[in-house]
């Protein structure tokens, strides 16, 4: 058996034994062999480290040291708490003609006699529900002050006490802690003490885990060489982001898979706008804390109030499956904020389809007399004609292709609809956008496709975008349907009113 069929074996059998629910808990998401190779690549070439003392604090069933192996490094070292995994990471080593010190032990614990020159680990994910753990690492770490605290999290900070000044940090984790609006004081922590030299999408390679997309973030512990970090997707190189760009951004988040081309789109978009935080209020549907208790799947009686939910909202409709606030007397304060207001609603939960075209943002008009649930973020304001022309802004391909542009995280949160860019002009005018928003969301199948294409040009329109930039956002959406999309787009600027198209229409 080869070393990393004895790991895979290994992982397998360990997965089964603990069942889903309790490697979740546990957080462990088991590293295929060419992942760890590919970190370890990427290490080795951004972390200026080619020789030395090699750790892994989470080494499990030895996946990264057996890939550190094979990239010819020998002085290899790994804690874990887990002596079955030890056992198994012993015999992959010696398959490789390798071997290393392996420890029983807690790495956000224990005090190594000696600091790593480089380290390299997949970390367990999954948030912190224990109090005394929790107790223990704010202690620790006062960076994870301010909600959840996530165990990756944790060993972000970690990693950096474990190498020696000028030594390097590799790590697998979750790709969320750079733009979370919670993040922030960890993002400033990481600043504080290292440069960040390389930072690679690696996608979403945990079959256990679809939603889970992560990165390799390697880590220079300071003093270090300053300069551009390296940003890649996949074996793609990005446009490399700067330390003082990273610091400057550190409070509101980091948005950094952008090619240069990419990275110019966006930043046009900006320079026009506003944030949608401040042309309507953006906000969470209502939480019951008890949905066995508070929803009926029934129509609402006399004096009820019906609810919407996720799993009701399509572009530009409801396709409302029935729902009743049930035992109303505890949660009237959160139905009187929402009810007699329209809103926007749009899914906290993105689509997981794998198409580019994939609407990321999906959201529909709900009336005044309904009420929105947590499954939902919301958008509301007193002009009607705004919100409509919001509605159809949140639902462009310019939009959607500015929000993959920025977060890869699965949840729409209110925090990153509060940034997302409002053309000026569209506040001082919302009559055109409004109206095809309304068309649309009275239209049938077959007219669908050609006002959301109607909608998108004036959205450019408003946005002011080149040629150039106006296909860079296509064809980032579109895929391969580039070629067929841009017509049908070029068609509809050229006939900003539409007249032609009704011509057409009536002949």
């Amino acid at each position: 058996m080869s070393a990393d069929a004895l790991i895979a074996h290994f992982e397998q059998q360990k997965s089964r034994a603990l069942g889903n629910a309790r490697r979740r808990d546990a957080g462990l998401y088991y590293t295929p062999a060419h992942l760890a190779a590919r970190v370890v690549e990427i290490a080795l070439r951004e972390g200026g480290i080619a020789t030395g003392r090699v750790l892994d604090p989470c080494a499990g069933a030895g996946a990264f040291l057996v890939a550190a192996a094979r990239a010819g490094l020998r002085d290899l070292h790994g804690f874990d708490l887990d002596p079955e995994a030890l056992r198994v990471a012993r015999q992959a080593l010696r398959l490789c003609g390798a071997k290393a010190r392996l420890r029983r032990a807690d790495a956000l614990r224990v005090a190594p006699r000696r600091h790593a020159d480089l380290l390299i680990s997949n970390p367990p994910y999954g948030h912190v529900r224990e109090p005394p753990e929790r107790a223990f690492l704010l202690r620790e770490f006062p960076a994870l002050r301010g909600g959840e605290i996530d165990r990756y999290c944790a060993f972000l900070l970690r990693a950096l006490q474990l190498v020696r000044p000028g030594g390097a940090a590799a790590l697998l984790v979750p790709d969320t802690w750079m733009f979370l609006a919670r993040g922030g004081a960890l993002r400033e922590a990481v600043l504080a003490q290292a440069e960040v030299a390389a930072i690679v999408d690696l996608g979403k390679p945990f079959a256990s885990a679809k939603d889970t997309r992560v990165q390799a973030v390697v880590l220079v512990r300071r003093p270090a060489l300053v300069r551009p970090a390296y940003v890649g997707r996949g074996a793609a190189e990005l446009s490399p982001v700067s330390r003082e760009e990273l610091a400057a951004a550190a409070r509101r988040g980091w948005f950094v898979y952008r090619s240069a081309e990419e990275r110019a789109l966006c930043t046009a978009m900006e320079s026009i706008s506003v944030p949608l935080g401040s042309a309507c209020l953006v906000g969470y549907g209502m939480r019951t804390g008890a949905n066995a208790r508070h929803v009926g799947r029934r129509d609402p009686g006399p004096g009820e109030s019906g609810l919407v939910g996720g799993e009701d909202v399509v572009p530009y409709a409801l396709r409302w499956r029935p729902k009743t606030l049930l035992d109303p007397e505890p949660l009237l304060a959160l139905v009187r904020r929402q009810l007699g207001t329209a809103r926007v609603a749009v899914q906290r939960i993105r689509t997981n389809a794998q198409v580019p075209w994939a609407r990321w943002l999906e959201a529909a008009p709900v009336p005044a007399d309904r009420v929105c649930l947590d499954s939902l973020s919301t958008l509301s304001c007193a002009d009607g004609r705004r919100l409509w022309a919001l509605l159809a802004l949140l639902q462009s391909v310019a939009l959607q292709r500015y929000h993959r542009l920025r977060t890869t995280d699965v949840n729409v949160k209110p925090s990153s609809l509060r940034e997302l860019p409002v053309p000026r002009v569209l506040l001082e005018d919302p009559v055109e956008l409004a109206t095809l928003a309304r068309r649309r969301a009275r239209a049938g199948a077959r007219q669908a496709h050609a006002l959301d294409r109607r909608i998108d040009a004036c959205v450019y329109a408003l946005f002011g975008l080149s040629e150039r930039l106006v296909h860079s956002a296509e064809r980032g959406f579109w895929g391969e349907r580039f070629a067929k999309e841009i017509q049908e787009l070029e068609r509809c600027m050229s006939d900003p009113s539409g007249k032609l198209a009704a011509q057409e229409e009536i002949a």
